[in-house]
């Protein structure tokens, strides 16, 4: 990541309270902050709660998708002239359950290409003990900015 990118995916990041997500959605969903970035993608740890799980008492898989996909989004931070971005396609795979409540899911992300248009991103989410739970790879396309209605 160029020292400009590093610096505007910084700003982003500090602009997010720690106890409230990017969107409403992760908000909601008690997925708070920012993930953690470095020269390589992305990382989201999200602990695992009650409300995370589905009806086998193990992690849903709509929210380890869910984790991929802000993970894998956030890589394309910095990337597209300062634009966001959107999911254009999501594949999901699942080796293992999610986990227990309490337990630690640690999903990664990579920025594998950018272009003016597009950007493909690869992923994972992990549990703490560092087993393989799900692999994920999408494709996302830079969008203007909207400005929130008043």
């Amino acid at each position: 990541m160029s020292g400009r990118n590093v610096q505007e995916v910084s700003a982003y990041a500090a602009s997010v309270p720690p106890l409230q997500g990017m969107d409403p959605f992760l908000t909601h969903l008690a997925i708070y902050g920012t993930p953690e970035f470095d020269e390589e993608g992305a990382t989201l740890r999200l602990r695992l709660k009650d409300h995370h799980m589905n009806g086998g008492a193990s992690a849903h898989g709509g929210l380890l998708m869910t984790l991929m996909d802000v993970v894998l989004a956030c890589c394309t931070l910095g990337h597209g002239s300062g634009r966001s971005c959107v999911t254009v396609e999501l594949k999901t795979t699942f080796m293992r359950p999610g986990g227990i409540s309490g337990n630690l899911l640690v999903a990664r992300g990579f920025l594998r290409s950018s272009g003016k248009s597009l950007a493909f991103c690869d992923g994972e989410v992990r549990n703490e003990a560092g087993e393989l739970l799900a692999t994920a790879s999408g494709t996302f396309k830079y969008v203007n900015r909207k400005t929130p209605a008043a």
